[in-house]
């Protein structure tokens, strides 16, 4: 699949808390998003609960269709896991409001209230909402556009993304694009 024909077709809309500062390119040299964003040990906790419920995804299906009480509990334990992490995320986050993005393995858009030049470079932390993934990356301004209500709507190329998280976020799109077609179906 060309690279175009692949960045239009996993691409998403989503709710995720944003945080973001422009950086020099100094600030990117060093690469310390920790100190940036202010990251702390839940912000990666998130990350890693995500990467470890994918892996497990495929597994988890294969023994509930061979012991159905078997794969009904791990269901239930994982269930009860993800409310942990969601609490434990919540209580970090629970005064930030929630923004609808679009989200691509390459790079994010989103709403804001000031306007940027092209090519500004921004250091950015999203958390995204009903799961547990959170990405912070380096980011380069690729437009930024007049929108409703005297904001814009703003593009981020993600610059810093190492290729496991960027497997994180495909695999994120593509799970989510998998459940609208199935809600689709069913639908009809």
């Amino acid at each position: 699949m060309r690279a175009i024909e692949r960045r239009a077709y996993l691409r998403i809309s989503d709710l995720a808390h944003i945080d973001y500062r422009i950086v020099t390119e100094k600030d990117i040299q060093t690469g310390d998003l920790n100190a940036l964003l202010g990251l702390s040990h839940t912000f990666d906790l998130r990350k890693q609960m995500y990467r470890l419920e994918l892996e497990a995804m495929e597994l988890r299906r294969e023994i509930s269709e061979m012991d159905r009480k078997l794969g009904t509990f791990l269901h239930n334990l994982n269930q009860r896991l993800e409310l942990i992490t969601t609490v434990v995320a919540a209580a970090e986050t629970s005064d930030a409001a929630s923004n609808v993005i679009e989200l691509s393995p390459a790079g994010v858009s989103f709403v804001a209230d000031s306007l940027y030049p092209e090519d500004t470079l921004m250091a950015i932390k999203l958390e995204l909402r009903n799961t547990s993934l959170s990405i912070a990356s380096f980011a380069r301004v690729r437009y930024c556009l007049l929108s409703d209500n005297d904001s814009y709507r703003i593009g981020l190329q993600f610059t810093s993304l190492d290729m496991p998280t960027e497997a994180l976020l495909e695999r994120h799109i593509s799970a989510l694009q998998a459940e609208a077609r199935r809600k689709r179906l069913h639908k009809l």
